[in-house]
């Protein structure tokens, strides 16, 4: 059994070595051999990577004896260096399980991934008809299975499943345009969310366009979500290019409408509170399944069709089942044994007894599974005492079943890990990687994923079904029951000053990565605050490319937007103020207006607090984009005028003084007055030019802003001349975005002008500049220009090619509709 787990291991962790999993697999290799003190893990790791190489180019060579070679070293140093450990063998199984779910086999003949039982659930598949055809077609490039691994063990809802077969079989009988939804409601720990991920797991197959897996709480702030950037996630996983994202919200609906139009594709839809929160959500196909999950029933929903489904708890039968099932795949007996073995020196309960431990748990699937994580967590004490002691507190204490396992879990974890749980709560994100984790606690890396693997290990903690992976960096959520019993342990067992001191370096050491992100993303843009050293308590985290440290930014946006409130609650005003420096280009990317605001807010306060006029200026600029981008124009008004007069006041002459005056002339352009926006452009651009060492990025963005605004205020003869300058100075600098920006407002000056011909010639070249550099969505959108404009003039020919190319910049971008 030794050689067959090692070399399953081996096989499943050098599969990864293409995939985004990597990381994570070599990870839990290296793990395994620091634990046994096995050689230096660097060593390991190394040695690994070098692997990995030799791997990827034996694949290349389709050289089989290269690969099986690789794979038989490092299954012959897991037996020789790791397995000698009996302690190791559950370690490896729980690897395998996470690497490739269902590989792990009990006595031969239970998957764990079929442990996750649904009883009839299989018979889905013959009566899901969606008009399919006998054939499958392959799963398009963009398609992906991006759904949680299932949590075992499952058991039955006969109930649910009949309803849903019945719903599925009629409505292959008549021809429909909206999904079928299926709304499953009950309360927490119900095992919702379990059902669906089952359900879409289950139904992967007969859906090529791809399943995915939304969790809404991840996008939820103060009560509402940012159904924008929901959109444009789901638009990325559906393989849109992400120069396509920048589109304004009615452009990314019409997208998500063309690109799911038809498709044959599965959506759970977890957490949902209203189904306003889902309307946009739901593909526009008749061929797509939709399973909804959340606390309260959605009758606006179900008044268009949804199916609702109610989930009670478990009866007592399948509430047994389901303990059988964790306590058997957690000891490797049998289904029909009992959860300990005289084999290995341990007393076997009776049947009754389990029965009587499932009747505590009163049919909930989370106090089951905390039951049973504790009974694998202590196999020699037995059920009979977790019994004796599970209804003792629930009879002395009154306490509901599942807080009573889940205090006998924490009552046993390792001191760092307990502290961990504490404090966890006080973490604003939605989930948390180790290096976030090591900064709480303030003792370093190993220590943190120690005590992240005991909380794992003891079922108080789980690998995040949103982002479980993100460039090989593995993140973990406290869900929300959880959560709630972490915050009763802390009043309980932790302290104040405790809790104070973490959030403390949590929240110096989120400033510190938002900068280094923010820097990696762009590194020269006015700054003021000075960047927070290397902190001894926690790692970095390591951003490879500009690619890495967006996906950071917009993966933590929860809670970096978060902690600036907090940070000014703590009487951090300094933090407070600094960290809206690096959220500033990710609200500019994503227009998250609501949460810049609920940021910018207290940044602009705690900058005033701090007695920083600069810092003052720069976030009342700041926060007025985001409030007239959201329509509270005379707020805006207010702070753009604040600015100016602020600046013109404390720093006059300056970068900072130049960028106000920007930020009044953008908000009155946006507001229909160009005229009064060109005075601002124009103060601004002379200051840029008048610095010690001339700002010439400043001058020429200045003269382009100028520009755009005279063509605006009906004064093209003036905006010729501006944007001739700009476009003089973009190519000097090299400056191929701005090129193309200043020639795109040439063509339409001239346009303006009645110069059909020169309109032409400069659209033209700015859309092939905005090919040379990779532009592909301001490319197509230039296309579309110059096909209305040979439309105008009866140019049918050189309408229909402008439009081709625009289409095929559409498709090679993944933004084109799914073909049928």
């Amino acid at each position: 059994m030794g050689a067959e787990l090692a070399i399953a291991v081996m096989t499943a962790v050098l599969q990864q070595v293409a995939t985004d999993g990597w990381t994570r697999a070599r990870d839990g290799v290296v793990r395994l051999f620091r634990r046994r003190r096995s050689g230096a893990p660097d060593s390991v790791a190394s040695e690994l990577e070098s692997a990995r190489a030799a791997l990827a180019e034996a694949r290349r060579r389709n050289d089989d004896a290269t690969a099986d070679r690789l794979i038989a070293e490092w299954s012959d140093r897991l037996l020789r260096d790791v397995l000698t450990d009996p302690a190791a063998e559950p370690e490896l199984r729980a690897l395998l399980e996470e690497l490739a779910p269902g590989s792990v086999t009990f006595n031969g003949d239970v998957s764990a991934r079929s442990a996750i039982q649904a009883g009839e659930i299989g018979t889905l598949n013959q009566h899901l008809h969606f008009h399919t055809a006998t054939a499958e077609p392959p799963l398009t490039t963009a398609a992906a299975h991006r759904l949680p691994a299932e949590v075992p063990p499952f058991v039955n809802r006969d109930e649910q499943r009949t309803q849903l077969l019945r719903a599925v079989d009629e409505r292959g009988e008549a021809p429909l345009v909206s999904p079928l939804t299926v709304v499953l409601s009950g309360v927490a720990g119900i095992g919702k969310t379990a059902l669906a991920v089952r359900f879409a797991w289950e139904l992967a197959p007969r859906f090529p366009a791809g399943t995915f897996y939304v969790d809404l709480d991840q996008w939820r702030t103060d009560r509402s979500i940012d159904v924008e950037a929901v959109l444009r996630h789901q638009l990325r996983r559906l393989g849109v290019a992400e120069d396509w994202l920048r589109a304004e919200y009615p452009a990314l609906v019409e997208l998500y409408g063309e690109k799911t139009r038809g498709a044959r594709m599965a959506l759970v839809l977890d957490n949902v509170w209203s189904a306003d929160e889902i309307t946009t959500l739901l593909p526009a196909s008749a061929d797509a399944l939709v399973l909804v999950t959340g606390q309260r029933r959605l009758p606006l929903l179900e008044a268009r069709g949804a199916i609702g489904l109610a989930l009670g708890p478990l009866s007592p039968a399948h509430s047994a089942a389901m303990l059988r099932k964790i306590v058997t795949g957690a000891t490797g007996a049998s289904d029909a044994a009992t959860p300990t073995d005289p084999a290995d020196g341990q007393p076997r309960e009776s049947p009754e007894t389990v029965d009587a431990l499932a009747r505590l748990c009163e049919g909930f699937p989370a106090a089951l599974r905390a039951a049973g994580t504790l009974l694998h967590l202590h196999r020699h004490r037995g059920i009979e005492r977790l019994v004796a002691d599970l209804t003792a507190q629930l009879h002395e204490r009154g306490l509901p079943v599942v807080e009573a396992v889940w205090n006998a879990s924490y009552g046993e974890l390792p001191a760092p890990a307990a502290r961990l749980y504490r404090l966890l709560p006080g973490h604003p994100g939605y989930d948390i990687t180790v290096e976030a984790a090591a900064a709480l606690l303030g003792t370093g890396r190993y220590e943190a994923e120690d005590a992240v693997e005991a909380l794992l290990g003891a079922g108080l903690l789980a690998v995040s079904p949103a982002a479980p992976v993100l460039r090989g960096r593995t993140r973990f959520r406290l869900h929300g029951l959880l959560r709630s019993h972490a915050v009763r342990c802390a009043d309980r067992h932790g302290d104040g000053a405790e809790t104070e001191e973490a959030l403390r370096r949590l929240l110096v050491w989120y400033r510190r990565q938002a900068e280094r992100a923010d820097r990696a993303v762009q590194t020269d843009r006015l700054r003021l605050a000075d960047p927070v050293p290397e902190l001894p308590y926690a790692p970095d985290l390591a951003f490879a490319d500009e690619a890495g440290a967006r996906a950071w930014l917009d993966t933590e946006r929860k809670a970096l937007y978060a902690w600036v409130r907090i940070a000014a609650d703590l009487g951090e005003d300094t933090h407070a103020w600094a960290l809206c420096e690096p959220l500033w280009k990710h609200y500019e990317d994503h227009g998250n207006h609501d949460d810049a605001i609920r940021a910018f807010t207290p940044g602009r306060d705690a900058a005033e607090r701090a007695e920083r006029p600069d810092a003052l200026i720069r976030l009342r600029c700041q926060l007025a984009q985001a409030l007239w981008r959201a329509g509270r124009a005379p707020e805006a008004d207010s702070e753009t005028e604040r600015a100016v007069r602020a600046a013109a006041s404390a720093v006059p002459g300056t970068r900072l003084h130049a960028s106000a005056l920007e930020f009044r002339g953008k908000f009155l352009a946006w507001r229909g007055e160009p005229d009064r926006a060109v005075t601002y452009f124009r103060q601004s651009r002379d200051i840029h030019g008048a610095l010690p060492v001339p700002n010439t990025y400043g001058v020429l963005l200045q003269g382009f802003l100028l520009g755009r605004a005279l063509r605006s205020a009906g004064r093209p003869a003036e905006a010729e001349d501006e944007l001739d300058t700009a476009l003089a100075l973009a190519r000097a600098s090299h400056h191929l975005r701005m090129t193309a920006r200043c020639l795109a407002e040439l063509g339409r000056v001239h346009r303006a002008l009645g110069r059909t011909g020169r309109a032409v010639t400069a659209l033209t070249e700015a859309a092939e500049v905005e090919g040379r550099r990779g532009a592909g969505y301001d490319e197509a959108r230039l296309h579309g220009e110059l096909a209305e404009l040979a439309g105008a003039n009866g140019d049918a020919l050189a309408a229909e090619r402008h439009r081709a190319r625009a289409r095929e910049l559409r498709e090679g971008a993944g933004a084109a509709p799914e073909s049928s």
